[in-house]
């Protein structure tokens, strides 16, 4: 969910339980309930638990407005960030690898907006666009824009609990994602969780699933790696604001590059690269910089010579809008690529 607020931080009710065992391939298994949880990306953070490479973590998210999978309020407060997790021997200068190994509903509503960003519409339609508080006031006093979900899991579809008209029945396959993941930004600088930028954030694109592979760069000691603002199911650009906002559980492994950078944040998935613009009301800027950096990545690592990666993107590249506003990407599908050369 994309969103403008101040920086903050407060701690939860619940105590801090994180509990290591043995982890499925010599690292250990950390299950991790955090005590506190943030609205910024920051180095100032006290790390909610540290973790070594091929360590794998159990945890859960708040959804976007701070509520649990009770639906209890944690956090009053957007994009609510569980962590930070402190990578042992990280240090700046190192790609901190994220694989994602659950991501998993588990709670059975979720909530959107009823009304596309009005900034994505032209001015003549706003105008006589209609109304957002069309819904009753249920999610926050004072709030009648927010429309609710049902999510079944075990059909696994999201289904509109208001009637909005006649003519469509809005039922969707989920496909469980994660909005905000990132590090701690360079500089000694605190971020809000509402952006984006070359540490991560507020990403929000539809694809950072279970089974994906998320490449950052690593500014502070540590890395200090947060998530949060689970999605169930939305369309790129994450039109209304935000992507059937809910709880989640994930599990995630973590691995270190040593000593070496990249550009932008890259996520790996089973069928395709995907290279992010992470630049806030630039899309231009944002598309240059998700081209620029599939390019380095194929020419890095695949060993492609510059002319073909720049052919091989003019014919197969997929050019996308992943938040509106703030995240643009590259995607290539890899059925045509070599096998890594690095």
């Amino acid at each position: 969910m994309r969103m403008a607020i101040l920086p903050r931080l407060a701690p939860a009710a619940a105590a801090c339980i994180a509990l290591t065992a043995p982890g499925p391939v010599g690292g250990e298994t950390h299950r991790v309930q955090p005590d506190r949880y943030y609205t910024t990306f920051s180095f100032a953070h006290p790390p909610v638990a540290r973790i070594k490479p091929g360590d794998r973590v159990v945890t859960s998210t708040l959804d976007a407005r701070g509520r649990d999978k009770s639906g209890k309020i944690v956090l009053d407060a957007g994009n609510v960030l569980s962590g930070p997790f402190y990578i042992e021997g990280a240090q700046p200068g190192d790609t901190l690898v994220v694989r994602l190994e659950k991501v998993r509903l588990n709670r059975d509503w979720g909530w959107t907006n009823g009304r596309v960003y009005l900034d994505a519409l032209t001015p003549p339609y706003v105008r006589r666009s209609h109304d957002e508080n069309m819904f009753a006031e249920w999610l926050q006093p004072g709030r009648k824009n927010a429309m609710k979900w049902h999510l079944d899991l075990e059909r696994n579809v999201a289904t509109a609990t208001e009637k909005l008209g006649t003519r469509v029945k809005f039922e969707y396959p989920v496909r469980p994602a994660m909005g905000c993941m990132g590090v701690a930004p360079p500089g000694k600088t605190a971020i809000t969780s509402g952006p984006t930028g070359p540490h991560g954030g507020n990403i929000d694109y539809n694809g950072i699933n279970e089974g994906s592979i998320l490449y950052l760069n690593v500014f502070e000691p540590g890395a200090l790696f947060f998530l949060g603002d689970g999605h169930a199911v939305h369309g790129d650009g994450e039109l209304l604001g935000n992507g059937t906002e809910t709880s989640m559980d994930v599990e995630f492994s973590v691995d270190l590059i040593k000593r070496k950078s990249i550009g932008w944040p890259r996520l790996e998935q089973p069928t395709h690269l995907v290279t992010f613009g992470t630049t806030p009301s630039a899309m231009k800027e944002g598309f240059q910089a998700a081209i620029t950096e599939m390019i380095q990545w194929l020419v890095q690592d695949y060993g492609l010579t510059h002319p073909e990666a720049h052919v091989m993107l003019g014919m197969e590249a997929e050019l996308r809008v992943a938040a509106w506003g703030n995240t643009f990407i590259c995607r290539l599908s890899k059925q045509r690529l070599p096998p890594k050369t690095r």
